[in-house]
């Protein structure tokens, strides 16, 4: 685990602050707008856990699953990762945690743009006794080298990234052959109901714009499960090269 910087790229030379177990690779900050706004505030962060997420999701799900059976649906679709998993949109690290204190299970690495959400997931991760890489950085982009990644996991975050073609190129680009990308979301309102959502940074997506999305970045065997209205899909990466 990274724990002082700076850390530096051999390539651009550019150089990045890492404090308190977080590298930060955000140079420049688009302005946060809406429901993201107060994603960022300390105070959110250290009450999201217990109040804020289930308060969100029973919002947009009105009968979300338990904790456990969301976390044993996205372990199920995730497979046997041969390579690092990358929990996109990560939070306070409440699925990266439980990954990461799997016996034998691969290096985890949280990422998400929140100061506050990634202090809170590095405290969480060490009382409990879970290692996980955490990074700040900004989504679509993705800080990895191609064909590295063994899983992209974005447990109920899909629906905060604006850009979906240009995020499933970045998860094809990172993810080894054969690597998954899982990812749930909820299916989108009325046309009256979705201006609201969008005004507040929002994107949900139905199916078939998530299944086009997938296959256009070269993603292939695509599945879902669908509980009305969240949806729950799985991809993988095939065997030929990734088209840019």
């Amino acid at each position: 685990m990274l724990m002082f910087g700076p850390l530096r790229c051999p390539e651009c030379r550019a150089s990045y602050p890492v404090a308190e177990g977080v590298a930060d690779l955000v140079l420049e900050h688009a302005t946060a707008g809406g429901l993201q706004r107060g994603l960022e505030s300390r105070w959110v962060a250290r009450s999201y856990e217990r109040y804020v997420r289930p308060a969100l999701q029973r919002a947009l799900l009105r009968r979300p699953l338990d904790t456990d059976s969301e976390y044993l649906l996205y372990r199920s679709l995730l497979g046997t990762p041969e390579g690092p998993v990358l929990d996109l949109g990560c939070g306070t690290g409440l699925v990266a945690r439980r990954l990461a204190r799997e016996p034998a299970f691969p290096l985890v690495v949280g990422q998400d743009v929140s100061p506050a959400m990634l202090e809170e997931g590095v405290a969480q991760a060490r009382e409990a006794g879970a290692t996980v890489d955490f990074l700040r950085a900004q989504a679509p982009a993705l800080p990895f080298q191609d064909g590295t990644l063994g899983a992209v996991l974005m447990a109920d975050s899909l629906h905060y990234l604006e850009d979906l073609g240009r995020l499933m190129l970045e998860v094809a680009r990172v993810l080894r052959p054969g690597g998954r990308w899982v990812a749930s979301t909820y299916a989108p309102p009325g046309s009256a109901s979705g201006v609201l959502h969008r005004r507040v940074g929002l994107h949900p997506r139905g199916e078939a714009t998530l299944r086009a999305a997938a296959s256009a970045a070269g993603l292939v065997r695509f599945e879902r499960v669908a509980l009305p209205p969240l949806l729950v899909l799985k991809a993988e990466k095939g065997s030929a090269e990734v088209p840019r």
